[in-house]
């Protein structure tokens, strides 16, 4: 900090790079910020587009796959359809060979259908029908499991197998959905038996490896349950934290920003109702991919910027260098001129302004060296006075140390009430003396009423109680110095010194709207009757009216509205109220909205 405070030079090179770089390096942040997310926006745009595009032709895969499973019902009439023949309770060798044929009309029906397993209750048989050839157990060998109220589940991604039924000594396992559906008895929907048909992922993985970038992006096609039916990761798992809030979206599409230790980036997904399950689409973008672009065109620009900064920062050097050397020349002049060679010469060439200002000053110490001497003598003869002048004067800290031996000795004497006075007549002491605070904030006003108020309770031995409450939020906004005193001064002045019976003061501060401060003192003193008090707050309300603020000694009131109404504005107001039984209640109302302090530096402390 003192290389640049210490050198002109130093300053202009500092400036001129800085009116350089700092232009560019702003504008080369905005556009990035502007790219960034004008590409983040347009990706967004496309992207649910394009999900919801993927999301329509699964709609219409799964339609497909639900009119397969449907089939059973195809023809109910017919005694040879597939429903008739579950409908029996014994099934015949004709009735085996109408199963083979309508099992592979049903495969037929769909090219992605791996195998089918039916359950019928009735014969108590189990049917699987796969590679083209059928297989059957008695009893049934697999029990599909159905949420409540569910005819129809969808079994997310596992490996295929044999239902329980005898297996193929030829068949191989591989990634499947099963549909599960419950054959119900059409006019009393009691049930029938169960139909599973295993489907492989060969059409979802086409239409899922359309809707994303493989190594940038992720993609998840998720069950109602949060299961997984297709991933873009190796090894799917639904124990993500990131499902719960995607799934319980109310909205069918949209996205989501994620932030995690492993993932920063956005969500989008679709949401997709179809026949068989409710599913969700989800597309998972990090913000590094999304922002690879606009940090490319950043780093070119940043390139041919830097090229240009090296340029025009050995052009700015040279420059300052410049405009700079005559100063420095100069500086070293005027170090001759303070090592007492009054007689230097300045030598120098420049008819500009640095020049010209040289060349004015040299002629200066010259007409500044013929009056040394006198001028010299009259100087020295006024620091000595002034040095005896200081040493007259009693310094405050002189006080405010005294104060503190004299309250060390009242310790060691055992007398804590004299300590704790001459604590309190220290503190006010140092507010006092303070002249360069003409602001404070409303907290530290009260601590020294506060102390004030203690010491006059000292005064009056047990005939004066006082208490003080002020809103947090109150205390935090400055005033100007010493507005509450002379309001509590009062209350000496003309009220309860009076009277015999137990004073006492209460002070109270709180904000009654956002934007107003309300201050109120109030005592049980002798009060004003209706008249005085009438006339007080007519001179109040018209404060700088000729006659205002003199009579009966209540010059303080007058002091503490006109400064109030410096600081802040006209609105600020001090009202008057006769207290019950009897004393007197003063009410500072104070808009917090201030005004400029600059203009109100000699406000009367």
């Amino acid at each position: 900090m003192t290389y640049f405070k210490n050198s002109l030079r130093n300053k202009l090179v500092l400036f001129l790079l800085a009116a350089i770089v700092l232009p560019i390096s702003i504008s080369i942040f905005v556009t990035y910020q502007y790219t960034k997310e004008n590409v983040k926006k347009t990706y967004l745009d496309n992207n649910t587009t394009l999900l919801y595009q993927g999301g329509a032709n699964l709609l219409n895969y799964m339609n497909r796959i639900n009119q397969a499973s449907l089939l059973i019902y195809q023809d109910s009439r017919n005694e040879r359809s597939l429903y008739r023949i579950i409908e029996k309770n014994e099934i015949q060798f004709a009735d085996q060979q109408d199963l083979y044929v309508n099992f592979q009309y049903m495969v037929n029906s769909l090219a992605e259908i791996k195998q089918v397993f039916m359950y019928m209750d009735n014969p108590k048989l189990s049917y699987r029908f796969a590679y083209n050839l059928p297989r059957y157990t008695s009893g049934q060998s697999f029990k599909p499991v159905f949420e409540d109220g569910h005819d129809i589940q969808i079994e997310s991604t596992h490996m295929s197998h044999n239902y329980g039924v005898a297996k193929f000594p030829f068949e191989m396992a591989e990634d499947v959905i099963t549909i599960h559906r419950k054959i119900l008895n059409q006019p009393t929907d009691n049930i029938l038996g169960t139909l599973s048909i295993d489907i492989k992922l060969n059409m979802i993985h086409e239409i899922s490896d359309m809707l994303y970038t493989p190594g940038e992006e992720e993609l998840y096609l998720l069950n109602a349950d949060g299961s997984i039916i297709y991933s873009s990761e190796d090894a799917p798992t639904s124990e993500y934290p990131w499902l719960s809030p995607i799934l319980n979206e109310d909205r069918q599409s949209g996205h989501l920003e994620y932030k995690s230790e492993g993932f920063a980036g956005i969500h989008l997904y679709q949401k997709i109702k179809t026949p068989l399950a409710d599913l969700t689409l989800i597309k998972r973008v990090p913000y590094e991919y999304l922002t690879k672009n606009a940090k490319q065109l950043t780093m070119i620009n940043s390139l041919i910027v830097l090229s240009f900064l090296i340029v025009a920062a050995i052009g700015t050097i040279y420059v300052s260098f410049h405009f700079t050397s005559p100063v420095k020349q100069l500086i070293r002049y005027i170090n001759k001129i303070e090592s007492g060679q009054m007689e230097a010469d300045l030598d120098t060439t420049r008819t500009d302004e640095i020049g010209i200002l040289s060349r004015r000053f040299h002629q200066l110490m010259q007409r500044l060296n013929q009056l040394i001497n006198k001028e010299y003598r009259l100087e020295l003869a006024n620091k000595t006075n002034q040095l005896k002048a200081l040493q007259a004067q009693v310094h405050p800290h002189f006080m405010n140390n005294a104060l503190q031996s004299i309250g060390t000795l009242a310790l060691q004497n055992n007398q804590k009430k004299i300590y704790s006075l001459i604590a309190a007549l220290g503190k006010m002491m140092r507010y006092q003396m303070n002249t360069n605070e003409v602001l404070v904030p409303l907290s530290r006003e009260i601590d020294y009423v506060n102390a004030y108020l203690g010491l006059q309770a000292q005064r009056f031995d047990e005939k004066l109680t006082f208490f003080i409450e002020a809103e947090d939020e109150a205390k935090e906004i400055e005033v100007p110095k010493m507005i509450l005193q002379p309001l509590v001064e009062n209350c000496f002045k003309h009220g309860f010194i009076k009277q015999n019976n137990v004073g006492e003061v209460n002070i109270t501060a709180q904000l009654i709207k956002p934007d107003l401060l309300s201050i109120s003192v109030e005592d049980n003193g002798s009060g004003l009757d209706d008249k005085q008090l009438e006339a007080l707050q007519f001179q109040l309300d018209h404060l700088y009216s000729e006659g205002a603020g003199s009579g009966e000694n209540r010059i303080g009131l007058f002091n503490v509205l006109s400064r109030l109404q410096l600081y802040f504005n006209q609105h600020t107001s001090i009202t008057l109220t006769a207290r019950q039984p009897q004393g007197l209640k003063v009410t500072l109302l104070i808009p917090v909205a201030k005004g400029d302090i600059s203009q109100h530096e000699s406000i009367d402390r």
